[in-house]
């Protein structure tokens, strides 16, 4: 996120666009859409792994694959499927768009994930009939036992289940309720050889914030010597080695993605060697880090209340809760700052929304504020990287928090900006109820 803010003349710049003019000429709350964004994360990071696949000679391709669930806005899975090598789905619903989305590109990947009711297993076979580049990823026994007798040639994965691990404290570092069982994959990799699949891929989730590197390197390791290298070694068709999320965040510090890249595939270049199989092709599935930062939410504080002595509180023009659900829900940090007045003098202050909610308030837990400039009047605070899991989790087009209205909609692309809906109506939430 560090080279996409910049500050000038007192102002906050984001993607090179002033956000206090943005602010001012189309009103709050406003929500902001970059999609050259989504396209800079996707093309950076394919081309920061096909350099060190180059450099390294690592026998072997990177695949991106976009998460659909970051993000269902249909501009921004456009966008990121344009620039992916293919899409990530969850649900039945999620892959019926994507077939939409791929009905021309039928050769681009389509890996499916999550647990298989019947609607999604059927969809997923009916998909793989239509011709589609289709790769099922098995959750589940009772999936497996239910694709044998579709009695087709599909091609499929294996979700690995990774143990806990618990640090020396008894603080738990890893945990994953997914996937299957070792008992279960060694009966699968015996009894695979009696039907029509073909397993191509060994995945394993890596979740999609928090990056450390400790932790990281923990479970990769895991599913590729534990799972990956003995399937692999009775199993010929495998071949691609799937990421589940993991990819760092650049949210509030600087990352060099060539080194990681560089890692990684060193990383898979040295186990491989030390087991004796062939490297894998990498799939990457990203959500966060394709949708995340492309987004922003600004609001106007309206006015100044000193009923907490320490530190006062700053009232803005909305309901917070509409657009940090990933903060209040899952506790995952999102940076907000100031947009103007920053060249004066700043307080510790809290933020809170316009709500009667107590919990409709904001501050950096650690510290118990935020810093704010002391001149509150016609001050814009802006709420960054609100890209992944908004939509979803607070809904498009619905009922919000307190009936507040929806804010108005902007997307953003080769500098051209779009309303892609005003400011909720009465009429427009009602027609929802």
């Amino acid at each position: 996120m560090n080279n996409l803010v910049e500050v000038k003349d007192g102002e906050l710049f984001y993607n090179g666009f002033s956000l206090k003019k943005l602010a001012i000429e189309y009103g709050t709350p406003l929500k902001i859409t970059f999609l050259d964004i989504i396209k800079e994360r996707i093309t950076s990071l394919k081309e920061a792994f096909d350099k060190a696949i180059k450099e390294l000679n690592y026998n072997g391709s990177f695949i991106y694959l976009n998460a659909n669930k970051a993000n269902y806005g249909l501009l921004e899975l456009k966008e990121a499927s344009y620039y992916s090598d293919g899409l990530e789905t969850s649900s039945y619903y999620d892959l019926l768009l994507t077939r939409k989305l791929l009905e021309n590109q039928k050769d681009r990947y389509i890996v499916s994930n999550g647990y298989k009711m019947d609607d999604y297993l059927d969809s997923i076979v009916d998909a793989f009939k239509a011709g589609f580049n289709i790769i099922d990823v098995i959750d589940s026994i009772d999936e497996y036992e239910r694709l044998k007798e579709k009695n087709i040639s599909l091609k499929v994965g294996l979700r690995v289940h990774l143990s806990a691990k618990y640090n020396e404290e008894g603080d738990i570092l890893t945990d994953d309720r997914f996937g299957l069982t070792k008992d279960e994959i060694e009966y699968i990799k015996k009894d695979i050889k009696n039907t029509k699949l073909i397993l191509e891929v060994i995945h394993f989730h890596q979740r999609g914030f928090d990056y450390e590197k400790e932790k990281f390197e923990l479970n990769l390791k895991e599913a590729f010597n534990e799972y990956y290298v003995p399937l692999k070694k009775s199993i010929p068709s495998i071949k691609y080695f799937n990421i589940g999320g993991g990819t760092p965040l650049p949210t509030d510090y600087n990352f060099d993605y060539d080194d990681y890249a560089k890692y990684v595939i060193t990383l898979l270049l040295n186990l491989s060697k030390e087991a004796g199989v062939a490297t894998p092709s990498i799939i990457s599935e990203n959500g966060k880090y394709s949708q995340k930062d492309a987004t922003i939410n600004i609001y106007k504080v309206i006015a100044k209340k000193d009923t907490d002595k320490v530190y006062p509180w700053y009232i803005v023009d909305s309901s917070l809760l509409i657009a940090l659900p990933e903060y209040y829900a899952l506790g995952e940090a999102i940076v907000v700052k100031p947009i103007n007045n920053l060249d004066g003098k700043f307080i510790k202050a809290r933020l809170a929304g316009v709500t009667c909610d107590c919990d409709d308030v904001y501050y950096q837990k650690d510290l118990g504020y935020i810093n704010l400039p002391e001149k509150h009047d016609d001050l814009y605070i802006a709420c960054l990287g609100t890209g992944s899991y908004q939509n979803s989790m607070n809904g498009k087009g619905g009922v919000h928090h307190c009936l507040l209205p929806e804010e108005k909609d902007l997307v953003i692309k080769d500098s051209k900006i779009v309303v892609r809906s005003n400011l909720q109506t009465l009429e427009d939430i009602l027609s929802k109820i």
